[in-house]
Parts: C-alpha cells; sequence; structure tokens
C-alpha cells in the first residue's frame, strides 16, 4: 500500500506542533489524516465548513464572490496525495452540539485538519502578501489575493445567501463590519461551539498573534452578548463558567451560503461583451489569414528557423565552469576541431529541427523527439574514430549527431536522451562514440582524472584514463551488449569541484548518457562516494544492471534495507 492509500489513524507520537503553536501546547497526541479521510470529513461536514469560510472571508468582497470563495477555499482543503500529522486533543463541541459529540471528547482529526485549513485561507485572504515573515499593504493593492484559488466558475447568474434572520439589525451589521479574526472567533465560538483557550490556540495556529487571538474571543463573546442580552459574571454573552450563552448563535444568525438564491447578471453589460469578443475574433482571424498567405521571407520560414541557424548557437567560453553557481551543461565550453565549422554546423542543425529520409532518429524511453525550441548550445564537434560527431544541448535534452567522415551529406544517425535536471556527476560525462566492444567518453571540463576498474573485483583499483586536451577519453571497454558478464569494466572520475570530488562511478547501459552508480537508501547524497560495503554489493549484482538497458533510467543506487538472522540461528542476511 502506497502512503496516499492508507486511512486516517490515531497515534499517540508527540510531534513537533504547528508554526505558531504555543510551547504549552507541544504535548498534544497526534493523530494521522489521509487524503481519503479528509475527503469523508469534507463531504460530511461541508456545509459547516462553507459556512465557517464565508464568515471569516473579507465582506469587501462582495456577497457572490464571498460565496464562491469559500465553496473554493473548503474544496481545497484536501491535503495534495500525502498523509499529513495533525495536532490531537482539540475537544468537539459542548454537549448537544450541532453533531451531538459528547463535550470534551476530541474530535474527529480529519475534520480538525480540513476546518483548520479553512480558516487559515480564509484569513489569508484578508491580510496582506508576506515577504521573509513581514507583511507588505502596498502590494495587496498590486496584486490582491484570490481567495481559493481557482473559484468554481458560473456564467450568467449571480449568486446570493438567503438572509438567515433580519436583515440590517445592529449586531449583524456589527460582526459585518468587525474584524477578520473577531469574525473567525465568533465562528469557533458560537458555530462550532469551542471553547474560549481552544478557539484562541486556533486563531494563533493560523498566524494570528497571541494578543490579537486573545482580543478576537473577547470581541467575539462581547458581541454575541449584545446580541442576546446574556451578560453574566463572566464575558460577555457567556455565562458564569465561561462557556457561551445558549441562545448567542441564535440571537445572531450566519447565512448559509450552501443555500442560495440565483438571479441574472447585468444583462444588458453581458449582451454588449458578446458582440466585442466576436468582432475581436473576427479581427484575429482576418490577421491570422492575411499573415498566412504573406509571400516573402516572413511568410516562407520553416518553424524552428531560428534554431537552425549556426550563428546563433550558444557557447560557453573555457573558464565559465569556474564562474557557475551549479555545475551542468550549460558551463561546458563549446570544444572539438570542427567547432567553428559552419558547413558541418548547418547541417547538423537542420538535420535536427527538419530531419529528412538520410536521418534516423533514436530517443531514450520519454525523451521527446522533436526539434529544439530554440537555438541549442555547441557541446564539441569533430571527427572521432572515422565518424563526424557533433554534440548539442537545448536544455533539457542532450544531442548526437554522427555521420561518416567525409561523406556530407550522406546517412547520419541523430540520438536524443532527456537531459532535465541534471547536474554535478550526471552531468559530467557523454558518449561520445562507440565501437566494437568499446566506448569514448566526453568528459566536463572540471573532471580532472577518470580511471577505469571492474566493478565485479572488489580489490580492482582501476587503470588511468587518458584525456585529450578537447575532454574526449581513449576508448575503453563497455559492458553494453555483453552477454557473458565477465567482467563489468565502469567509468569512475574525479572533479575539481570541492563540494564533491568524488570518485563518481558511471556505468554505460547503451544509451547517450551513462548512468551513475550511487549507494545508500533514500536521503542520502547521491553524489557521495560508495565505501567498501557498497562495492562489496555492487560486486555481487553488476551483472543485473543490462536488464536496465534502453528504460532511460539515469541513476541506479543499490542500499541494505533489512537484515534478518536466518533459520538455524548463527548466520544472518541483508536485502
Amino acid at each position: 500500500m502506497s502512503p496516499t492509500d492508507a486511512v486516517p489513524t490515531a497515534s499517540t507520537v508527540p510531534s513537533a506542533p504547528p508554526r505558531g503553536t504555543p510551547d504549552r501546547d507541544t504535548a498534544r497526541p497526534t493523530a494521522e489524516v489521509g487524503p481519503e479521510g479528509a475527503e469523508a470529513a469534507i463531504i460530511e461536514h461541508y456545509d459547516r465548513l462553507v459556512r465557517l469560510g464565508y464568515l471569516v472571508l473579507p465582506s469587501s468582497l462582495g456577497h457572490h464572490r464571498r460565496v464562491l470563495a469559500a465553496h473554493g477555499i473548503t474544496q481545497a482543503a484536501l491535503p495534495r496525495g500525502r498523509i499529513v500529522r495533525v495536532g490531537g486533543g482539540v475537544p468537539s463541541p459542548r454537549a448537544a452540539g450541532r453533531d451531538g459529540a459528547a463535550g470534551g471528547a476530541p474530535e474527529d482529526p480529519a475534520y480538525t485538519y480540513v476546518r483548520q485549513r479553512v480558516l487559515r485561507a480564509a484569513l489569508d485572504a484578508g491580510r496582506p502578501p508576506r515577504i521573509a515573515g513581514r507583511e507588505f499593504p502596498l502590494l495587496a493593492r498590486v496584486s490582491p489575493r484570490r481567495p481559493g484559488g481557482i473559484l468554481p466558475r458560473v456564467f450568467g447568474l449571480r449568486f446570493l445567501p438567503r438572509p438567515a434572520g433580519a436583515a440590517g439589525t445592529g449586531p449583524e451589521q456589527e460582526l459585518t463590519a468587525a474584524a477578520s479574526p473577531t469574525r473567525a472567533a465568533f465562528a469557533l465560538r458560537y458555530l462550532e461551539g469551542l471553547d474560549p483557550e481552544v478557539t484562541r490556540r486556533l486563531l494563533e495556529e493560523a498566524d494570528i498573534g497571541e494578543n490579537i487571538a486573545r482580543a478576537a474571543v473577547r470581541a467575539a463573546d462581547a458581541l454575541a452578548g449584545r446580541a442576546s442580552g446574556t451578560e453574566s459574571d463572566g464575558a460577555a454573552g457567556t455565562d458564569g463558567t465561561g462557556k457561551p450563552g445558549p441562545t448567542a448563535a441564535e440571537a445572531l444568525p450566519v447565512p448559509d451560503p450552501c443555500l442560495l438564491r440565483a438571479g441574472p447578471t447585468d444583462l444588458v453589460r453581458r449582451r454588449r461583451r458578446t458582440r466585442t469578443a466576436l468582432v475581436s475574433a473576427g479581427v484575429l482571424a482576418l490577421i491570422a489569414g492575411l499573415m498566412a498567405v504573406q509571400p516573402g521571407d516572413g511568410g516562407s520560414r520553416a518553424p524552428g528557423s531560428a534554431a537552425a541557424d549556426p550563428s546563433l548557437l550558444l557557447r560557453a567560453d573555457a573558464g565559465a565552469w569556474e564562474r557557475a553557481g551549479r555545475l551542468d551543461f550549460t558551463s561546458w565550453p563549446a570544444r572539438g576541431p570542427a567547432a567553428r565549422d559552419r558547413e558541418l554546423l548547418d547541417r547538423v542543425l537542420a538535420a535536427w529541427a527538419s530531419p529528412d529520409a538520410r536521418v534516423t532518429i533514436s530517443t531514450t524511453r520519454g525523451t521527446d523527439p522533436g526539434p529544439p525550441a530554440g537555438p541549442p548550445r555547441l557541446l564539441y564537434a569533430g571527427e572521432v574514430d572515422g565518424a563526424v560527431v557533433v554534440l548539442m544541448h537545448d536544455g533539457l535534452r542532450l544531442m548526437r549527431y554522427a555521420e561518416a567522415a567525409g561523406a556530407g551529406g550522406g546517412p547520419a544517425v541523430l540520438d536524443l536522451a532527456r537531459t532535465d535536471g541534471a547536474h554535478g556527476a550526471m552531468a559530467s560525462v557523454v558518449v561520445l562514440n562507440r565501437g566494437e566492444g568499446t566506448v569514448r567518453y566526453l568528459t566536463a571540463p572540471w573532471v580532472s582524472s577518470a580511471l577505469v576498474r571492474d566493478l565485479r573485483e572488489t580489490g580492482d583499483e582501476g587503470r588511468p584514463v587518458a584525456v585529450d586536451g578537447h575532454g574526449a577519453t581513449d576508448a575503453l571497454p563497455t559492458p553494453a551488449g555483453d552477454t557473458e558478464c565477465g567482467a563489468y569494466p565502469v567509468l569512475e572520475f574525479t572533479t575539481a569541484d570541492p563540494a564533491g570530488p568524488g570518485p563518481y562511478p558511471m556505468a554505460d547501459l547503451g544509451e547517450l548518457t551513462p548512468v551513475q552508480l550511487t549507494s545508500g537508501g533514500p536521503g542520502v547524497d547521491p553524489d557521495a562516494s560508495p565505501d567498501e560495503g557498497a562495492r562489496e554489493v555492487w560486486a555481487s549484482t553488476a551483472c543485473h544492471l543490462s536488464t536496465l538497458a534502453g528504460s532511460g533510467v539515469r541513476t541506479v543506487g543499490v542500499w541494505e534495507f533489512a537484515r534478518q538472522e536466518l533459520p538455524g540461528g548463527g548466520e544472518s542476511a541483508g536485502w
């Protein structure tokens, strides 16, 4: 079962408190909430959650947008496909609450979680944007927030909630004009039936300061007291024990945003906008038709013509990698004896942008075979083992073009491989050319040394590999296509990068980029050097790497995830 298939389960393991929770709450137990449990809570208590969001959202939105936003933030409260831990211990509403829960019994953790997400989203809609923990009110005027994200779309109708009681009363107007924290405190106290202390804590967990949260609870009680007239020994609107008065919510009812009245929008303005849209669409269609038949260079250029211009090729200087904050293919300089051969580069770019019958294209799994979206970066151009080879990179893919030397315009092979996100070791070595049982690599300028060793022999220290001035290695033995697996030669290199010098083992699986071999489980740095234990594991599993050929993988890792005693005692085995 995957984590996303789990259902909510209670847990007694303490966890870190949510942001903004006071230290005294850190001992609260936690509960796990999955997407299925949260969805069930939203469906079961949908009207409660929407009403909570509607009451807390800014009244400046207007009734229609406020209703849609309340539905939007409620539906967006579902966690994004993962299990989350939430603080437990929130008591249910007082006895004889709306759901009949026993007073003081813990609430459903899934409902507690989605209610807090709705509360936070509604409060955030009334706050200015934050940067580095500071609020910037001026940014709210430039880029106002859209509460609820992508709102439900309704065309031709305007929705208004039905009034819950006598409209226009003094307390109702006072509640509408109150600050968002006060309305939130009123909703938690008199719609959810929570205690003052629990209400205060939930407001603080929604990033409301402690002093503001306490003042909001007092203001909500005072407002309820003025509405119901239940002044007594405690705070206004409560009895002597501090619990909400029995008629507080009844005296100041909140409109139900799930019970709506539908009315038309501005019919005259809508008809005018429809007419304007039709005229604009006709003008755009006419302009597009004129451009399609326009003669001359502007109408006859093939798609990707900008990417097929050799003069627009991207080229990094030799020392660019030393100034780069991240080592990837953008830091590779243009190398090779034919790096300035315009005729060759023009032929290569034309073959990539618009391949004809002479070009055979091959791609690794999951790689787009299409032309580059813009001018690519030149990595290498030159003759290797009787073939002219050109390597380019378009930001997401590596391209290698090869044709027989002296046969310009003859049959050619164009290989493409995905390299999105590649950096460090995965962007340090590519396959330059292949021979009969051999392979030549092109190394990055930051590779300081390289050797080849047998992965099946833990004691093999390897032999040095010669690298020419353009970064090309000698022809090295390759395990690609070897069905006997008598040996498994891999390339190991070190770099001049002090943050991760290596060594890094790389295996050739017959694709354009070799596979990086790592050790250690999830969360371990993939660029960490393999230890002796990892070498022993790789020695016993090296021959299984051939099963991954053609799968498009870029890293393969091994680690011991379990060790158990074998039957009979005295021996153990690891997996």
